[in-house]
């Protein structure tokens, strides 16, 4: 009887997978929404690392901060042939002058605006909301989300320096290097999770519940690791025929698979009637408030 029932159960649950593979795999909408949040992406990650290696290197003078960066960034491009990408990083902050940090911030910006136009309208179709901010609206929004965004990874890279230095205090190399692995990845993955919150919670046009939207944001900000590990393993290969493209598309492809999990944890989040595991929160609240 039990076995029968949880047969039944599971049956159901992937029956309910359905409506999220027609969403993520056959709609072209979402295709769209995703490759435009990719080629977004490109446009401002190279800049958005300048900026955040000025700030520690220059203003803060934090040299700890400044490596751990390094590492991290280093951790999307381990194929990287002597760390090009980092390496490159390094050498353009030393010629960095005034006018070329302008010109990163606008780099920044204008991947940002790539990003939250298209990303607003998908949030937007999944809840349901039928007008979009106007154009201007969008981009003071984004403008903000970028602010609060940045201002976290800041801060999430300060918390992962400072367990580094906790970390140096460890015996033995392995246990350090092991340590220092996880650190990097258990604090992106926060990052990830508290920023993609942000986007869910302020960016469609209509009010929305954070307790409806953080369990898809953790389940998110999880699936965006394991997106990165398939990346770092298989997607250079594919990118071996580019030639001196290779690390833009490798890095494109990753953004545009990490969009696919944006979209299809909002996608669930937006259908918790059909998903009821992903409103724990709000039923628990329910439940409570019964009793």
């Amino acid at each position: 009887m039990i076995d029968q029932e949880l047969r039944r159960r599971l049956i159901q649950e992937i029956k309910n997978l359905v409506p999220l593979f027609r969403y993520l795999v056959l709609q072209t909408e979402t295709h769209a929404f995703c490759l435009a949040l990719a080629g977004a992406a490109l446009l401002a990650f190279f800049p958005s690392c300048l900026v955040a290696l000025a700030i520690f290197k220059r203003m803060l003078h934090w040299d700890n901060a400044y490596n751990v960066l390094l590492s991290t960034v280093q951790s999307y491009f381990p194929f990287e042939p002597k760390g090009q990408i980092t390496y490159n990083l390094a050498v353009r902050l030393r010629q960095m002058g005034r006018g070329t940090g302008i010109s990163s911030l606008l780099w920044i910006l204008l991947g940002a605006a790539g990003v939250f136009i298209p990303l607003e309208t998908g949030l937007n179709r999944l809840w349901n909301v039928q007008k979009d901010r106007p154009y201007w609206l969008n981009q003071i929004v984004g403008f903000t989300l970028t602010l609060v965004c940045t201002a976290l990874g800041l801060a999430f890279l300060s918390i992962s320096t400072a367990l580094h230095s906790i970390v140096n205090f460890l015996p033995f190399e392995i246990v350090r290097a092991s340590m220092r692995f996880v650190v990097i990845r258990v604090t992106m993955t926060c990052f990830f999770v508290v920023s993609i919150f942000a986007l869910y919670k302020f960016l469609p046009n209509t009010k929305i519940d954070g307790r409806q939207v953080l369990p898809a944001a953790i389940l998110a900000g999880v699936m965006a690791e394991f997106v990165r590990i398939v990346y770092v393993h298989t997607i250079p290969q594919l990118g071996s025929t580019q030639g001196p493209f290779a690390t833009s598309v490798t890095f494109l492809l990753l953004a545009y698979f990490e969009s696919f999990v944006l979209l299809g944890c909002a996608f669930l989040a937006s259908q918790t009637e059909r998903y009821p595991w992903m409103g724990f929160l709000k039923r628990k609240r329910s439940e409570s408030s019964a009793s």
